[in-house]
């Protein structure tokens, strides 16, 4: 018997990783265009966005075999 497929790494990560690079690449691009604190929101958002939407087809991907 074949054991179940588990739930990819990169899923599993990708919240916490959108969560701490987003805020970090925000605050970089904000230092350059003059608000470091409005780039590290904007970068925050879409960092945990992007993360929702890769846990989210890590999802579809580990429920394949169900």
């Amino acid at each position: 018997m074949s054991e179940p497929s588990r739930f990819p790494f990169w899923g599993a990560i990708a919240i916490p990783a959108g969560a701490l690079w987003g805020p970090a690449i925000g605050g970089i691009v904000g230092w350059l265009l003059g608000n470091v604190l409005i780039g590290a929101a904007i970068g925050a958002g879409i960092g945990i966005g992007v993360g929702l939407c890769l846990f989210s087809a890590a999802v579809v991907v580990a429920s394949k075999d169900l």
